[in-house]
């Protein structure tokens, strides 16, 4: 499969990397930096976010390259170094918002409001128990498949399945408007 090739060229360029090869770090970084840019944009919403995520995802492959144990494939692993990097960043967005993002602005489709709804997911995501987030995060999105996340996690598929039917079903419960911001009940 070409898949397969990839994984085998991606593992030769992490294993030389991780020998300090720079060429190889660089080769491996323009293989997968636009699908690295696509999760971390996904989640985060926001493009300097993204590439402040990318960058610490990229500088973390960059210490850790050498401790690779291909338990998973090389993207794999890629992929759920982005994805903790962009949750980092999320959360510490969580804690401090923006000037820009606090301040209300006339414009198409309230902005505010998807601000708001970005920091109340980052929020959630954030609370949910680390294996849950995780597994919602690489499958949802990342977009890996079941066997693919099971493979990075070292768990089995049964158990990733659940983890994102329950992650999925937390996050619903924690984006849930409380009773008093949601529409008034006469008793």
């Amino acid at each position: 499969m070409a898949g397969d090739a990839g994984d085998g060229d991606d593992l030769q360029l992490l294993r030389r990397a991780g020998r300090g090869d720079a060429r190889s770090f660089e080769a491996l970084v323009r293989r997968h930096e636009d699908r690295l840019f696509a999760i971390a944009y996904r989640l985060t919403g926001d493009r300097e976010d993204a590439l402040d995520a990318v960058q610490n995802a990229l500088l973390t492959l960059y210490r850790r390259a050498g401790s690779f144990r291909a338990e998973a494939s090389p993207s794999t692993w890629l992929y759920r170094i982005t994805v903790n990097a962009a949750i980092d960043v999320l959360r510490k967005r969580a804690k401090a918002p923006r000037p820009e993002e606090i301040e209300e602005r006339p414009a198409p489709g309230d902005v505010a409001g998807q601000v708001a709804d970005r920091v109340a997911l980052a929020a959630a995501l954030a609370a949910l128990d680390p294996p849950f987030r995780e597994a919602v995060l690489l499958h949802d999105v990342a977009g890996l498949t079941h066997e693919a996340i099971a493979a990075a996690t070292g768990s089995n598929v049964g158990t990733i399945k659940s983890r994102i039917s329950r992650g999925r079903r937390r996050l619903a419960e924690l984006l849930e408007p409380s009773p008093s911001h949601g529409p008034s009940k006469d008793r």
